[in-house]
């Protein structure tokens, strides 16, 4: 299915005029975080309509929409500490689940400097809890793309 969608959006771009070496970027990138290759729930079990409802219920008296995005690794977060996460896609260590004080997140294939700073504000906002975040780079847009586009 997702191959059928790429084509649809590839069409779609090229007949306005975007060049071949985007649309190749496009569909690399639809190929590199689609459906097919997540784990878990990204936008939970929600209707289309249920999430565009929920979007424009969330801009309401929102300035800036653009500091409206929180990272899914904040969501995760505020999983585990209610003990909602699902051991067959986050496996831990040692403990219960649900009476965790330190966190260790390694993230392989990069992370942002948003994730950076949200898990720092999430340090200062729940000193019951420390988050060590690690991974393998730290990607800007340009570092990004340039992986997803050699894949």
């Amino acid at each position: 299915q997702s191959s059928g969608i790429n084509a649809e959006y590839g069409e779609a771009m090229r007949n306005r005029g975007v060049s071949e070496a985007k649309c190749k970027l496009a569909t690399s990138i639809m190929n590199y975080g689609g459906k097919a290759v997540r784990g878990g729930q990204l936008f939970g079990e929600e209707t289309k309509i249920a999430m565009t409802k929920k979007y424009f219920k969330g801009l309401q008296g929102v300035e800036n929409i653009y500091t409206q995005h929180k990272p899914y690794m904040i969501d995760l977060l505020q999983q585990l500490q209610l003990g909602r996460l699902k051991e067959s896609d986050f496996p831990w260590h040692g403990g219960s689940p649900q009476r965790v004080g330190e966190i260790i997140i390694f993230v392989i294939g990069g992370i942002t400097y948003e994730e950076i700073k949200s898990v720092h504000e999430w340090n200062i906002s729940n000193p019951g809890n420390k988050v060590t975040l690690g991974s393998t780079c730290v990607h800007n847009c340009r570092s990004f793309l340039e992986v997803v586009s050699s894949n």
